[in-house]
């Protein structure tokens, strides 16, 4: 591929963190008591800080992601695909970030190969790769044994240094014309791993973005 677009998801496409509020439609859909149990659970190791002494012993471990998607496990396959595509729909589609969005499109025409690189769940993901004809998508995956889910990781999550790993297996050699775009400063791996960074502000500039050498796109959320 010798152009390629990479565009993170959460609050780049979409203003909002879509894999923890995953689990969350997941739970308030299906009223699951084991889940409601698991959550306020959470919310314990949250308030007492645990967790944070956690992530703090296992850097780069997405600890509290990790506890709030074994949530999951038990569910079947088919009852989380049927679930992705309600959470695609009612939540994901009217939150896009318009101005990114017509990017995409736009970079599409001009014959970049366009992708997500993301941390948010290829389960759901896949809709909107599949509404905006993207040519690839890598992403944390959850995992599914003999049709089940297991409530963990399938694979690294993708985030922060891990997508540049996953990159450099898509890809073996790099591009020769490549672009990215993100909204958070946890990504400058991938910002600067391309040839052209985009950072995606809301409201405002944002100041980590001087000490490097990136382009910004600065969106406001309209009133509904």
């Amino acid at each position: 591929m010798n152009k390629v677009a990479l565009f993170d998801f959460c609050e780049t496409l979409t203003d909002f963190q879509t894999a923890d509020a995953f689990v969350d439609f997941v739970r308030q859909q299906s009223g699951s008591k084991r889940m409601q149990r698991m959550e306020s659970l959470q919310e314990v190791l949250i308030k007492t800080k645990v967790i944070r002494v956690l992530s703090v012993l296992f850097p780069g471990r997405s600890i509290n992601k990790r506890i709030k998607l074994f949530q999951l496990k038990g569910f079947t396959k088919e009852q989380l695909e049927n679930y992705a595509k309600h959470y695609y729909i009612e939540r994901i589609k009217p939150h896009f970030i318009k101005p990114v969005n017509e990017k995409l499109r736009s970079l599409q025409k001009d014959g970049y190969k366009v992708g997500l690189v993301s941390g948010g769940y290829g389960i759901y993901l896949r809709y909107f790769v599949e509404e905006f004809n993207l040519d690839f998508c890598i992403s944390s995956n959850v995992e599914i044994c003999n049709g089940s889910c297991t409530g963990r990781l399938d694979g690294l999550d993708c985030l922060n240094q891990n997508k540049i790993c996953l990159l450099e297996k898509y890809f073996p050699s790099a591009p020769i014309e490549s672009i990215a775009f993100s909204d958070s400063r946890s990504d400058l791996p991938l910002l600067l791993w391309v040839k052209r960074g985009v950072v995606i502000s809301r409201d405002k500039h944002q100041n980590w973005i001087d000490n490097y050498k990136l382009e910004e796109i600065i969106w406001k959320k309209q009133n509904s």
